[in-house]
């Protein structure tokens, strides 16, 4: 794949895609170069406080693309009731089926709230 295809090229270059409208509040998706998370090198973190996804600019596009879709689950799993908090983050105990439930609910409002990066991030243009 081209660097031009790279899916944060297509961000980069589109400011349609450039945020993520969750419902309870849109987040910038914002670029970083030596990406840490506490202590820890990371691909990507989700800041409720600013309302940013932070991503690593130094990954290929695969990784990239499933980075962004996790930290973008992340503000959805929040959205109901299933976040948490920092290096700790609480293990949610639930049952399969509604695990199910809430996780396709999520990924059906972030496709409709966001039909543009949905579409250039979870289906690669090749």
């Amino acid at each position: 794949m081209t660097k031009s295809k790279h899916i944060f090229n297509k961000i980069k270059a589109d400011p349609k895609l450039q945020k993520v409208d969750v419902g309870w509040a849109s987040f910038e998706i914002v670029f970083k170069k030596g990406l840490k998370s506490g202590s820890q090198n990371c691909w990507g973190t989700c800041d409720f406080d600013t309302y940013e996804i932070h991503l690593e600019e130094k990954i290929s596009d695969s990784p990239a693309r499933e980075t962004l879709f996790h930290e973008i689950c992340h503000a959805y799993l929040e959205l109901c009731g299933m976040g948490g908090e920092g290096e700790d983050e609480e293990y949610v105990c639930t049952s399969n089926e509604r695990l199910t439930i809430t996780v396709s609910r999520a990924i059906m409002m972030f496709t409709r709230l966001n039909p543009e990066l949905s579409k250039e991030l979870l289906y690669e243009q090749g």
